[in-house]
Order: structure tokens, then C-alpha cells, then sequence
């Protein structure tokens, strides 16, 4: 039953974030094409019009993914449409769950789709062996393997901006536990969640810091990291933020499960 209710919310992000998909693309083959051209006054004011739309998709890719995916989540499950969701012989952590998958995957090809853009408008051999010799030039300094550089970077970003998500979660079920103004204190408690899942991020680091001088460095001097340490931070930011995930889930399904309020 997991997969009939992934399927539908799957088809319900589907159709809210294609067009923004269709749309990044389409702006980063204009940019791509325009950029192509003799640059002149028009078509350099043309070129940076269809730039600007690029990155705009690029960004609304993002926060539409978190918006649809908060909204998704409270009309399934608080809305007219949660008649019908509470009525599947389903359980509280099958429909969670869904909900979860759904926001994770189209996270993961927010990403890809992202990317995909930036290497359509703007890749060539040149500009390619030039960002190649920037992240080089920072991961010799740091004896770094560049590729697991850049893949750590990316899953940092990715984990704190998801554990932002999950946090929103928590916040509508929270919020809606209250008889009035609902979306008030779903958007209080969500901010209240995410300094929270932050806070226990630092602290644990914090700790960390308590064996490793390197690490602790770090909340008494403004200094730069050394390899290990560096290596450390990034290995602990990404394992840090997977552990808050997990007990972001565990909650968010243990008050989902102590009952609903239906609008």
C-alpha cells in the first residue's frame, strides 16, 4: 500500500514542479544559445534577461520543492483530502513514509535537474578546466581527493537543506495539535525544530571538539582547519546531520501517530 500512496504523491509533485523543470531547462538552452551569438547591445541585454530567468527557475526548483512538499503534506493529511487518506488501510508511518520518499526524491532530481542546467548554459573545455583548477587549487592545499570533495560539499548542503524540510514536517504536525491558528504555529514550531536539530548539530560537534583539539579550534579561534580536521568536519557534518534525520523521522511519526485533528 506504501507504493499506491507514493505513487499519488509522487504524480501530485509531478505535475506542480514540471513546469519549472521544463522551464530551467529551456532558459539555460536560450542562455547556452544566446551567449553563442555576436555579442551585441541587444543581444547581451537578451542573454542576460534569459540568465536571469535561468536562475530564477533554478531557485524556485528549490523552494517549490520545499514549499509543494510542505503543502503536499498538510492537505493529505489535514485537509478535505485527508478523508479519504485516514480511511486507507494504511498505517500513520506507511503514509509518513510516503511522504518522506516523495520529498526525497524529488529533492535528489531538484538537484540533478539543477546541475543539469548549469552544465547546459555555461560548459566549455575552457570553463571546465578553469572551475577544475579552482577546486584543485583548494583540494591540493587540503590533500583532498577532488572528486569526494565536491560530492562531501554537495551532501552537506543537501542534508542541512532536507533535515529544513523534515523540520517543516514536524512543524505542521505540531502545529496542527492546535484548535487556532494552525499554520501560525506550524511555521513556529518548524523554525523552533530547525534551530533545535541545528543546536544538537553544534553541540555534538562541540563534544567532538572535547577529543580533538583541531575540532575545538574551531569555537576558540578563527583559524583555518588543517587536512585532518577538515576531512573530520566534513565526515562528522554529514553523519551528524543523517543521525538528526533519522530522529527527526522517528518523532515526527510518533506525535503523527498520537492522533489527527482533521480541518
Amino acid at each position: 500500500m506504501l507504493n499506491k500512496l507514493l505513487k499519488y504523491d509522487l504524480k501530485y509533485m509531478i505535475k506542480n514542479m514540471s513546469v519549472f523543470y521544463i522551464l530551467a531547462i529551456f532558459f539555460s538552452i536560450t542562455t547556452r544559445l544566446l551567449f553563442s551569438l555576436n555579442q551585441s547591445v541587444i543581444i547581451n541585454i537578451i542573454s542576460q534577461i534569459s540568465v536571469g530567468c535561468m536562475f530564477a527557475m533554478v531557485v524556485n526548483i528549490l523552494i517549490n520543492t520545499m514549499m509543494r512538499s510542505w503543502v503536499r503534506f498538510r492537505d493529505s493529511i489535514y485537509k478535505d483530502e485527508a478523508y479519504l487518506t485516514h480511511t486507507l488501510p494504511v498505517t500513520k508511518n506507511d503514509i509518513y513514509n510516503s511522504k518522506f520518499i516523495q520529498t526525497l526524491i524529488f529533492f535528489i532530481l531538484g538537484f540533478i535537474v539543477i546541475i543539469f542546467c548549469l552544465f547546459i548554459a555555461y560548459y566549455t573545455r575552457e570553463r571546465w578546466l578553469l572551475l577544475k583548477k579552482f577546486i584543485n587549487s583548494i583540494t591540493t592545499g587540503l590533500n583532498f581527493n577532488t572528486t569526494l570533495f565536491v560530492v562531501s560539499v554537495i551532501g552537506v548542503i543537501f542534508l542541512e537543506i532536507f533535515n529544513a524540510i523534515q523540520c517543516g514536517f514536524l512543524g505542521t504536525i505540531l502545529g496542527h495539535k492546535r484548535n487556532n491558528n494552525k499554520i501560525g504555529f506550524s511555521v513556529l514550531f518548524g523554525v523552533i525544530s530547525y534551530l533545535l536539530s541545528q543546536s544538537i548539530v553544534l553541540l555534538l560537534v562541540f563534544i567532538v571538539g572535547l577529543f580533538d583539539s583541531s575540532i575545538m579550534d574551531l569555537f576558540k579561534n578563527n583559524i583555518l582547519l588543517d587536512t585532518n580536521s577538515f576531512k573530520l568536519l566534513i565526515i562528522l557534518a554529514i553523519v551528524l546531520y543523517l543521525i538528526v534525520i533519522a530522529l527527526m523521522s522517528v518523532i515526527c511519526k510518533k506525535e503523527f501517530n498520537k492522533g489527527v485533528n482533521i480541518e
